[in-house]
């Protein structure tokens, strides 16, 4: 039994392929997705995506915000970013959180409102990336 994942985002397909399971990380917490789901659209938070691969490997991907569309045997996510730990530029993600970091300890939150979810937004993607990078190791 699987489920046929397609992951796309504004640069393209980053992933097509039968799946056992995958979990992902839904704006309200993580969800898993089996065949036979029932039919649901949801909002994703940038997190995430644990793939079990037919034959029991697996994978995992930093995704950036976007939404699933689940139902029966198939999933699509329409992400706004999305990549595989051995795709992410470890040192790129440090670099990008260090000057998140550094952005908003300069900033004003109050003074500043949109700047400062910016840069919060920027810092969370970073983080995200890093975990998934060290975790696919």
């Amino acid at each position: 039994m699987s489920v046929e994942l397609v992951i796309v985002t504004p640069s393209g397909e980053a992933y097509r392929g039968e799946v056992e399971r995958v979990v992902l990380p839904g704006s309200e917490g993580d969800f898993g997705v089996l065949e036979g789901h029932e039919r649901f659209l949801c909002s994703l938070r940038t997190g995430e995506i644990q793939l079990t691969l037919e034959g029991g490997g697996s994978l995992r991907a930093a995704v950036a915000g976007g939404f699933a569309d689940v139902g029966g045997s198939e999933a699509v996510v329409l992400a706004e970013s999305c990549e595989t730990a051995d795709e992410i530029d470890f040192a790129r993600a440090e670099h990008a959180r260090t000057r998140a970091e550094e952005a908003l300890a300069s900033l004003d939150a109050v003074a500043d409102p949109e700047r400062f979810l910016e840069h919060d937004a920027a810092l969370r993607r970073a983080v995200n990336r890093i975990l998934v990078a060290e975790k696919g190791l």
